[in-house]
């Protein structure tokens, strides 16, 4: 009876964590599931990296030629681009609740509340660092975050070729800190049961605006004295050289002296001198250096997004990076980033992680919170301990398909 008894109270707490997990949910909340249409989808076999690797399909574009009549010199090749999503996030929580304790409800209400608000924080930090660290747009101010800054945003948004695009602004903590007075407070005449409505603050600029529910700091880098070392730009392309893998034509390797996978790590913003953006639609010369990010820290030879295209339809730059010319970081002070982004610019790639079915006296229960995680959580009886083990365990990815449709705000940059 009392196997039987546990069985169902975790059953039932097992619901109420999956439900209450969705409302803890914000950030997260309010971005998109990759569709899949099967659950084996979301159970691929593991590359050699130990992460299930999906390819999530890019636009195709064309350049368009003046006149009616073509020749063969100006036919134009297709080229698939395709990104590899690995899905390599893992969240869990494991405790054990002893037979005494699953007596009194409080205790099981508390686990429940505890372990919906801690992976709903985990799963939106997650979110959070991922976009923040590929966002392609950096809004740098040398004053404090202000009301009218948003429009600047916008602005940024309008030179990336985004104007016709919904558009959405979370604010980070002391940034809505700076800007809560301007905004008339939203109305709590009806009861807000979820985070993201509770998140939900006036509209700035164009932008669906939302705080985040958390402090996140892109650290301050005061690296200097970096260049560029050697001509560089990227060919955009199906494959990579040996032909037989799909090249990621977001981000490129660029060489860089005096960079080190310490001065430069993952979220460093920079410009490169003499490399302005392109809007991508008129392939014109905004009038601002590109701004560009770290994805991956390597000594001497970095990863970073945008790829330097300088021709063809995905032109983004209106010059190569140059031999010798400066690297200037911009995140020079430790800031709390703001995101701006489109909708269609990031997405949830939900992953399974079965139990076998032959594994005996174990219990599983399986959910899906609001933003489309399958959420399992396992428990098995300890007759010595005369406890019951709980693991709970979330599966997942951010895929930022556009990083350049993704930007951070960088308020008092001095």
């Amino acid at each position: 009876m009392a196997n039987s008894f546990s069985k169902d109270k975790m059953a039932t707490l097992f619901e109420e964590t999956a439900e209450t997990t969705s409302l803890n949910l914000s950030l997260s909340k309010s971005l998109d599931t990759y569709d899949m249409d099967m659950d084996a989808d979301k159970g691929r076999t593991s590359d050699s990296n130990g992460a299930d690797t999906v390819w999530i399909p890019q636009e195709t574009r064309f350049t368009v030629t003046d006149g009616f009549a073509s020749t063969a010199g100006n036919e134009q090749d297709i080229v698939d681009r395709n990104i590899p999503v690995r899905r390599n996030k893992a969240k869990h929580i494991f405790t054990r609740i002893g037979t005494k304790d699953l007596r009194d409800p409080m205790r099981l209400e508390r686990a429940k509340k505890g372990m919906a608000k801690d992976i709903a924080i985990a799963v939106d930090t997650a979110a959070y660092e991922t976009m923040r660290n590929r966002a392609n747009m950096t809004l740098s101010l040398t004053g404090d975050f202000s009301y009218d800054d948003a429009i600047l945003a916008e602005s940024k948004m309008l030179n990336a070729g985004l104007g016709r695009y919904d558009k959405k602004l979370c604010l980070s903590i002391p940034h809505y800190n700076k800007v809560q007075k301007d905004l008339q407070p939203a109305s709590r005449d009806v009861m807000v049961s979820d985070a993201l409505t509770r998140a939900k603050v006036p509209p700035l600029s164009t932008f669906e605006t939302m705080r985040a529910e958390y402090i996140n700091n892109l650290a301050a880098n005061g690296t200097t004295g970096l260049t560029i070392n050697g001509d560089q730009s990227h060919t955009v392309s199906t494959y990579d050289a040996s032909n037989e893998f799909y090249l990621d034509n977001r981000q490129m390797t660029l060489a860089i002296t005096g960079a080190t996978a310490a001065n430069m790590p993952a979220g460093t913003k920079f410009t490169i001198a003499g490399v302005n953006a392109l809007n991508p639609e008129s392939k014109t010369d905004t009038g601002e250096l590109q701004t560009f990010t770290v994805v991956n820290a390597v000594d001497a030879a970095p990863v970073i997004s945008p790829a330097i295209v300088i021709d063809g339809p995905y032109a983004n730059c209106t010059a190569q990076a140059a031999t010798g010319v400066a690297v200037t970081i911009i995140n020079i002070a430790n800031n709390a980033a703001s995101l701006f982004y489109t909708p269609e610019s990031t997405f949830i790639v939900p992953g399974i992680l079965p139990v076998a079915a032959e594994a005996g006296g174990v219990n599983t229960f399986n959910g899906v919170t609001d933003n489309g995680i399958p959420m399992r959580m396992t428990m098995w009886w300890d007759p010595h301990a005369e406890a019951l083990n709980i693991k709970t365990v979330i599966y997942f990815d951010i895929a930022v398909v556009h990083p350049e449709q993704v930007g951070v705000i960088l308020d008092v940059q001095v």
